[in-house]
């Protein structure tokens, strides 16, 4: 008989002692890689080309190197393009590991609302395209080639997958997989798109006045119920023909039951605090007034300031490109707290300007003309990071970040699906800091990477490649 009849051909538990053996080995002798698997984004459909793809998964797997020939100078070439490796790594792994461990992970879920996520059919080996990390020398290999009968069906079965591995030339291909040692290599490589968010704004300033006699507060003591629209509030007009009546507007909240609910006063802002009033013997009285004679019950008080009030306060410049109401910082009354300084809010258009300043407390006691501070033109709030997919709120353009510098509010963006739109808000749909949200003041499509965006080809061949200043270089003499 030819073959040992005391190993059986084909027996499963003999089978999985050759693979047990097969994996102690390697584990023993081998060196831990991390697989990161090729997934797919975009393809072209008539010549089947792969227009974008990324690395968003990794894996550790143990491997045997079986042979490497190139990690020296005299497989370095120099092309137009740079330096090229010509190094080659043969790597072997456990069919085994990687049936269990890995390729179960692979394909189930190929699809999420932010796009592809795995391979849409079961993986039964690697791939060619997909990469290998050698953490010794920080080098990533690209599988060129997969050999899955090296060991070439001993006791009917085979064990091992033989990878041919060649130093990784990036391509644009997209890597998230959340390893630093990795993603640190490709933060700004390949082709980006640099966006300033939250810039371009300008402060908007304004200026007051100073007035005796001026309604400075009003305390609502009840709200009341029932109403359906804002009322009118009115102030009673001094009782010196000299002086300027109030003027102000009511701040709404819901009132009542989940099921049954209506509209009472909140507060009271003054636009206008008149002049001429005085403490005790004329404070005018407050009345809210419904336009649809729907809603009662609703009281407040006025508080008189004897002098220095602050009055109606105008816009001297209204800024630019707010995307939220700014703060309002009115200068003190007094450096001993002894009267009340004013407080202010503004409101804006959608133009992106500070259209007012209004007052929950126009102060009292003031000297000289406060300063009125208003807050910048904030466009945004949060923050980004690498590997967030962000999305334009009108274009709904999605982009991969690659970088973000939060001093100069600069974004640095791949592997659009379009292209975005001015003034349009960014937010983070999907990643790390979800909740992000800027405002988006200019794009620039123009890698500063002069290679990649050929400009300095473009400049020379213009310049001095073909002239025709003179002649027509392609003529005859």
């Amino acid at each position: 008989m030819a073959l040992n009849p005391f190993f059986l051909q084909g027996n499963k538990q003999e089978q999985q002692l050759v693979q047990d053996l097969t994996n102690e080995q390697i584990k023993m002798f081998g060196v831990e890689f991390i697989y990161m698997p090729r997934v797919y984004v975009k393809t072209a459909d008539v010549l089947r080309e792969v227009t974008s793809s990324k690395f968003d998964r990794s894996f550790p797997i143990e491997g045997y190197i079986s042979s490497y020939e190139g990690f020296d100078s005299g497989y370095n070439l120099l092309t137009k393009f740079g330096v090229r490796s010509t190094a080659e790594m043969k790597i072997i792994i456990s069919q085994d590991r990687y049936d269990s461990s890995i390729a179960p992970l692979l394909w189930k879920f190929p699809t999420s609302t932010y796009g592809p996520t795995g391979r849409t059919e079961d993986q039964t080996r690697p791939y060619e395209g997909d990469l290998m990390y050698f953490p010794m020398r920080d080098i990533i290999f690209e599988i060129k080639y997969v050999n899955d009968i090296v060991d070439f069906y001993q006791l009917r079965n085979t064990y091992t997958y033989e990878l041919t591995c060649e130093p990784f030339e990036y391509t644009d291909e997209t890597f998230n997989t959340r390893i630093d040692e990795i993603d640190d290599d490709f933060e700004t490589e390949g082709y980006n798109v640099t966006m300033i968010l939250g810039s371009g704004g300008e402060k908007a300033t304004a200026y007051t006045t100073l007035t005796d006699g001026g309604i400075y507060k009003v305390d609502v003591i009840t709200g009341g119920v029932g109403f359906n629209t804002t009322p009118t509030v009115r102030f009673d007009a001094p009782v010196n023909p000299s002086g300027n009546t109030a003027q102000g507007y009511a701040k709404m909240v819901r009132v009542g039951t989940r099921n049954f609910s209506s509209w009472g006063v909140q507060s009271v802002v003054i636009t206008n605090p008149g002049s001429l009033y005085v403490p005790g013997s004329d404070v005018p009285n407050v009345t809210f007034v419904a336009a649809d004679g729907v809603g009662s019950g609703a009281v407040a008080t006025a508080g008189v300031g004897t002098a220095g009030v602050v009055g109606v306060t105008s816009m001297s410049y209204t800024g630019k490109n707010y995307s939220q109401i700014p703060s309002v910082t009115v200068g003190a009354s007094s450096t001993d707290g002894s009267t009340t300084n004013a407080t202010a809010i503004a409101g804006i258009n959608s133009a992106g300007q500070v259209t007012h300043i209004h007052y929950t407390n126009s102060g009292y006691g003031y000297t000289s003309v406060p300063n009125i501070t208003i807050g910048d033109s904030v466009e945004g709030s949060g923050t980004f990071n690498y590997g967030d997919v962000i999305k334009g709120s009108s274009s709904l353009t999605t982009a991969f970040v690659s970088s973000w510098d939060a001093s100069t509010n600069t974004l640095l963006a791949k592997d659009l699906s379009g292209q975005f739109s001015g003034g349009e808000t960014i937010i983070v749909e999907v990643g790390v800091s979800t909740g992000a949200s800027y405002t988006l003041n200019s794009i620039d499509y123009n890698d500063d990477d002069a290679f990649n965006d050929s400009e300095t080809i473009e400049y020379i061949s213009d310049t001095s490649i073909v002239d025709f200043t003179e002649k027509n270089p392609f003529g005859e003499i």
